[in-house]
């Protein structure tokens, strides 16, 4: 086990020349970030699923990320990503809390438009998916409920997904902005959320933050 945790040290120290050794452990180790806070890596058990957190220049846990970074939900011990990977996941994931552009698949949004259309005038409702800071892909709700004017589902029936960061929903009316109802609702567990208004075109996208302030957002070929 200990040429395995050699072997996962020396890949860290190469890609990530900064990393500071925990109580002189090389299965421990901290990668600073800014404001003085760190990545705190515990893999002392490798291949078993290390412990991460965000703790502060005293030592202190700011975030557990266990439950929002990908690879650690589906960490197999049989098959384990490398110590190098995850910290590259969980950094990238940091970047994108950071930036304020949502980036979204052109063929996904243009798919997105034309399901609009088809519903008409009956709204959409939607979850969608981000995978390295990227949107590409809509989830619809199991039970989901959509009429003229308003869409519900019932969160409870999705389970947890830690990549389901987003929401979508149109509005029929050709209004693009939430209303008191998407705020309060619809928006406050999600990270960012786009509403389609009539006449469903790219002139007729706005996205918002959780809490209903708009964002930019960029299209990717």
């Amino acid at each position: 086990v200990m040429n395995i945790i050699e072997d996962e040290y020396q890949k860290i120290i190469e890609f990530y020349p900064n990393a500071i050794l925990e109580d002189a452990r090389i299965s421990q180790v901290k990668i600073p970030l800014k404001d003085n806070f760190f990545l705190k890596i515990n893999y002392k058990n490798y291949p078993k699923k290390p412990i991460v957190n965000i703790i502060s220049k005293d030592d202190r846990v700011y975030r557990k990320v266990d439950k929002i970074i990908p690879l650690l939900n589906r960490w197999e011990k049989k098959n384990p990503p490398s110590i190098v990977d995850l910290i590259n996941e969980i950094l990238t994931f940091i970047n994108n809390l950071d930036s304020k552009e949502i980036k979204i698949k052109k063929e996904l949004l243009n798919g997105l438009l034309a399901l609009c259309k088809n519903q008409h005038p009956r709204e959409i409702l939607g979850l969608l998916r981000i995978i390295d800071g990227i949107v590409i892909e809509f989830i619809l709700p199991p039970g989901a409920i959509t009429s003229n004017t308003s869409g519900l589902f019932i969160p409870s029936r999705l389970g947890f997904d830690s990549t389901l960061k987003g929401s979508i929903h149109s509005h029929p009316s050709g209004n693009p902005n939430p209303s008191l109802t998407d705020i309060n609702h619809v928006f406050k567990t999600k990270q960012f959320n786009f509403i389609i208004a009539s006449p469903y075109n790219l002139r007729s996208i706005k996205c918002f933050n959780n809490k209903g302030r708009e964002i930019e957002f960029r299209i990717l070929d």
